[in-house]
């Protein structure tokens, strides 16, 4: 658990210093897109050969002690930023290096993508990092949450999905519990899409919209009624009150006058448990309740 302390704010040599350092780490960061321009120069030209007849995965190995597909992901990295460069500029023209690819991880997602495909992906990134900046919670922009967007736009895993319950129906079609092969992968794709709005930080579907149709679906089928679908809101809410009474406890409280004794009978409503003529009385009445472990005071 992080601690937080509340500090003095930065001084002024020390907002510069920080601009500084930042500075240094941000080069530092962007230096895979110069390792990947400078392998991908020995890979075109064959700088890396020899007379005794070095490859380039003998030269990766070797020289790098990384493998060839290891340093094709950097150059292809590199790509991903040349890329880029086309849609992030400041006023002169130049590249405004803040808002590429921070890591050569956030890029290598990217590559993924054809070149057309990368600039919708990673603009539609930033255009959402920025409506939040001045949120509560601004989006944070992770090799995660590009990877989320892109599955979201390649479909990879609903294609997955799809074939994974095609087998899944081949497998299991002696089973009583019999499911067509268009309601599998139906569910299939369903589960796919709520992992990709997962993924997302439920970005484009909130995670309450989800939960609700699930519960529809569970309705429809009949299996569930309204009591039961309310129960399971309850405690996916997470309300911890509501979790307590869904879990069989009892919550108590003394009145202001303290010579009534309420239970909570849900999140908001109280209802009067005992009347006693003194707060002698109300006081030993309570103290009986609380001797119930399932009993807890409010």
């Amino acid at each position: 658990m992080e601690l937080i302390i509340n500090d003095k704010p930065l001084a002024p040599y020390e907002q510069g210093r920080l601009r500084e350092l930042e500075e240094i780490i941000r080069d530092n960061f962007l230096a895979y897109v110069a390792v990947g321009e400078a392998l991908l120069e020995i890979r075109e030209s064959r700088l890396y050969r020899t007379e005794d007849g070095r490859t380039w995965e003998g030269y990766c190995r070797e020289l790098w002690d990384m493998s060839h597909q290891r340093a094709d992901q950097l150059i292809a990295a590199k790509a991903v930023v040349e890329n880029l460069t086309t849609i992030v500029v400041k006023g002169d023209g130049t590249p405004d290096w803040e808002l590429l690819p921070a890591n050569e991880s956030q890029a290598r997602e990217l590559a993924r993508l054809e070149p057309e495909e990368q600039v919708r992906v990673w603009r539609d990134l930033i255009d959402f990092k920025q409506s939040t900046a001045d949120a509560a919670q601004p989006f944070r922009l992770t090799a995660k949450t590009v990877k989320a967007a892109v599955r979201e736009l390649k479909g990879e895993s609903i294609t997955k999905s799809t074939r994974a319950a095609k087998d899944h129906i081949r497998k299991q079609s002696k089973s009583e519990d019999r499911k067509s092969e268009r309601f599998v992968v139906a569910i299939g794709v369903l589960m796919t899409q709520i992992e990709l709005e997962k993924d997302a930080n439920w970005r484009h579907t909130s995670r309450e919209a989800v939960f609700n149709s699930l519960c529809a679906v569970a309705q429809a089928v009949g299996e569930c009624g309204e009591e039961t679908i309310k129960a399971k809101r309850v405690l996916w809410r997470g309300n911890n009150t509501d979790k307590l009474l869904a879990a069989g406890i009892k919550i108590f409280r003394l009145s202001a006058s303290q010579k009534s004794i309420e239970q909570l009978e849900s999140a908001d409503e109280w209802l009067v448990y005992g009347e006693y003529e003194t707060t002698e009385q109300g006081l030993a009445a309570f103290d009986d309740l609380m001797l119930d472990p399932l009993n807890i005071q409010a």
